[in-house]
């Protein structure tokens, strides 16, 4: 990042909140200021930031960081726009009476004995001398973004900036794998979001759709390319047909009908969609578990429930000290003693037995 400018007061009704923040969605980037506030009040818990500078004022610490709009008179504000709005709350009665919350009328009130009106800035030349100091403080730092607000600004930097997966990678602190993978993951909404699929329900928990990719034969059914190092990047990663196997994809763990309830059943979701009949059944049935028991025994399958079994038999044992001579407890292990010795008697090859 380049040597920061000197810090100059700035009228707070002459400062924009920035339509290309990664906290906005793309269908935000071409609306009004009032709709962009609107949103950061929303989703943003502005009310508690209000409350703290109804109290204590402005920290003059803390300068917003901006660059040039094409009025000069004005500028965007690059880094601080949840600041930004809180503070257009606190100072703008016409935009408090437009956003229609009670609760700032109040929080005005409680701040008229600080200066608000006008607060330290630094002006930039470029947004781009802001973009390695953006990804420090919200992508590997303190004050970090969600999920999909990271994955919009891999992508800015890769195909607004120029960037390399390496060098994104560098800025935020990344190992390039996971950079690739997260730009692949945002581009294949993108992708799909232009072909007409509506992505709102993957970009609302792109934490989940990201997990979803981790898995290969979930990538397989979406034709996803791209994934793994050494491939070549690709502002298209969804194959043929591959719009329109995530709209399904999207209805199966998003969509009224979905038919799983929680991330760690997207694993059985990928051998599901990797087989076609089971694919055919949770068409019609919408049932997952319907779904499984058309496919083939698999050993991996099994043997993770093994594990998983041990895992939590040797958590009770370190316990069952605590319980010797309970009746309930005795009857319980014994069903699972039992249990135990009818698995290993089929796991046994019946020419040893």
């Amino acid at each position: 990042m380049t040597q920061a400018p000197p810090v100059d007061n700035w009228a707070v009704s002459h400062l924009l909140l920035d339509p290309e923040n990664p906290r906005l969605p793309a269908d935000l980037r071409e609306r009004d200021q009032i709709e962009l506030l609107r949103y950061f009040v929303v989703h943003y818990d502005l009310e508690e930031l209000g409350w703290s500078m109804a109290e204590k004022g402005y920290f003059a610490e803390e300068p917003l960081l901006t660059t040039s709009a094409a009025d000069a008179d004005y500028r965007v504000v690059v880094e601080g726009n949840r600041r930004l709005a809180t503070l257009k709350l606190l100072t703008d009665g016409d935009l408090r009476k437009a956003i229609g919350r009670p609760l700032w009328n109040e929080l005005a009130q409680f701040a008229e004995e600080h200066v608000l009106a006008e607060v330290p800035t630094r002006l930039y030349a470029r947004r781009q001398d802001l973009l390695e100091y953006l990804g420090f403080r919200h992508v590997s730092g303190l004050m970090q973004w969600t999920a999909d607000a990271k994955a919009r600004y891999v992508r800015a930097l890769v195909v607004d900036y120029g960037y390399s997966f390496q060098r994104a990678g560098r800025v935020i602190g990344s190992r390039q794998d996971a950079i690739r993978r997260q730009f692949i993951a945002w581009q294949a909404l993108e992708q799909a979001r232009e072909a007409g699929v509506d992505v709102t329900p993957a970009v609302e928990h792109f934490g989940v759709f990201y997990r979803a990719l981790q898995n290969p034969r979930i990538r397989e059914f979406l034709r996803l390319t791209g994934w793994v190092d050494g491939t070549e990047q690709t502002l298209e990663p969804l194959g043929e047909d591959g719009t329109g196997q995530l709209h399904e994809f999207l209805g199966f763990i998003f969509g009224p009908k979905r038919v799983i309830r929680e991330s760690r059943q997207l694993d059985d979701m990928g051998r599901v969609l990797a087989d076609k009949a089971a694919v055919s059944i949770l068409r019609v049935e919408r049932d997952l578990g319907f779904a499984l028991q058309e496919l083939p025994a698999d050993r991996d399958t099994l043997l993770a429930a093994v594990r998983l079994a041990y895992r939590h038999a040797a958590a009770a044992n370190a316990e069952a000290f605590q319980f010797a001579g309970d009746d309930e407890l005795l009857e319980q292990v014994g069903r699972l003693q039992s249990l135990v010795e009818r698995l290993r008697d089929s796991l046994i090859p019946r020419q040893k037995q």
